[in-house]
């Protein structure tokens, strides 16, 4: 007989490079007896999960091991734009998701790899380098009343608190689609680097 204290919920959090057990960590203190986490290494891993979590860390180092691992790309792919289970990308992970891309880098030669799914531009490295990193106050996404895992409505978070954003060598989504709802915005110029990529994306739109 099954425990009543067994996981409902098996997040995967993909684990190619990055803070995927950092993630892990995370997800699962949200509440230890109702929450497992497993990390994705393999296609056939992804029908075993009822969520998944694409963590920061280096964008180019995981497009890079992603297209090297059969058949894991084409499979997430599948998972994120085709199945009705979530998915969430943070930094790196946001990137992964995007329908398009900007931003250089001394490894990608044909382009950064992505697997798609949310109808956004990214910029890399928006912000700057590792020293250019920074935190500043940011607008708190809304938190409407929701059911918790133990079944009793949550109403505890403030809408009006600030939200804390930490910018590490961080993207920036430059659109969005209609479709896409955004929960926050924040004014920022690109570093120099990202501003030249910029310019020369809008003279090949000009063009």
């Amino acid at each position: 007989m099954a425990s009543n204290d067994a996981p409902t919920l098996t997040i995967g959090v993909l684990a190619l490079q990055g803070a995927f057990e950092e993630h892990q960590r995370a997800i699962e203190s949200i509440s230890p007896s109702k929450i497992n986490t497993v990390q994705i290494r393999t296609p056939d891993q992804l029908s075993q999960i009822d969520g998944i979590v694409l963590p920061g860390g280096e964008s180019t180092a995981m497009g890079l091991i992603g297209d090297a691992t059969t058949g894991l790309w084409e499979a997430l792919r599948q998972f994120v734009q085709v199945g009705d289970k979530p998915t969430w990308g943070t930094c790196a992970g946001m990137i992964l998701l995007s329908e398009r891309c900007v931003g250089t880098s001394a490894v990608i030669t044909e382009g950064q790899s992505l697997i798609g799914g949310v109808d956004i531009l990214v910029c890399r490295n928006y912000f700057g380098s590792q020293i250019s990193s920074f935190e500043m106050s940011t607008p708190a996404p809304p938190t409407p009343p929701c059911t918790n895992l133990e079944g009793m409505v949550d109403e505890s978070e403030d809408a009006d608190a600030s939200f804390p954003g930490v910018f590490i060598r961080a993207p920036a989504i430059l659109t969005a689609s209609p479709d896409v709802e955004v929960l926050g915005k924040v004014v920022a110029a690109p570093c120099r680097a990202a501003a030249v990529v910029l310019r020369e994306l809008e003279r090949n739109i000009e063009a």
